[in-house]
């Protein structure tokens, strides 16, 4: 019984990932359409519903392809060694260098 609770839980999750997955281009206008008409209709507990699901891909496609430029700077920093406070080395100075110019 519960091994069957389990594989549904498990299969709902796929159908809806694949069910939602976002279409190259899809505004946050079309997703929310395409939510609310597979949840059942134009109630509130959808909207918030479609609302969360929607609102998140949209923050994942807004962040794809971006670079992680504190990231960057945190490695090289931490292959640089230790830096003495007020004589940073060539090597500091380079990963700082990298980080202005950093888009």
């Amino acid at each position: 019984m519960r091994l069957l609770l389990l594989l549904n839980i498990v299969f709902s999750i796929i159908l809806l990932d694949t069910y939602f997955q976002k279409a190259e281009g899809e505004t946050l206008k079309q997703c929310m359409e395409k939510c609310v008409s597979y949840e059942g209709g134009n109630s509130d507990a959808n909207k918030d519903i479609c609302k969360s699901r929607c609102g998140s891909e949209m923050l994942k496609q807004s962040h794809d392809g971006k670079r992680d430029c504190i990231g960057e700077f945190k490695s090289c920093s931490r292959n640089c060694g230790k830096e003495k406070i007020g004589q940073p080395t060539p090597c500091h100075k380079q990963c700082k260098a990298t980080l202005r110019t950093c888009n």
